[in-house]
């Protein structure tokens, strides 16, 4: 046996059992949660308790906005055309990638 984890039917089912089931509760907080972020004036995310620069806000709101629109995507509520990246902001969100070939 190979050191590390199996690769077999099992853990290969749990694998994507996990990542559709992943996606499926992420598709649905996105909108809940940008709805919430929609109540909040900038200003007052630029005092405490957030603190947030107003370019720190403009990526907050710009990445929200565009993994809501990525979450209506995969719920069929929306389309997209022509392709473009959804992640430029996200990315700058997520911080220090954990895999090299997410940056």
């Amino acid at each position: 046996m190979a050191v590390g984890r199996p690769v077999d039917k099992q853990s290969l089912d749990n694998s994507v059992g996990a990542l559709a089931a992943q996606i499926q509760v992420w598709a649905t907080r996105v909108p809940d949660f940008k709805a919430w972020l929609d109540t909040i004036p900038d200003d007052d995310l630029e005092k405490p308790p957030f603190n947030y620069s107003d370019n720190d806000v403009a990526v907050l709101r710009s990445a929200v906005a565009d993994m809501l629109l990525l979450a209506e995507i995969y719920t069929g509520h929306q389309e997209i055309s022509p392709a473009r990246d959804l992640s430029t902001f996200v990315r700058r969100l997520a911080g220090v990638p954990l895999i090299p070939s997410m940056v």
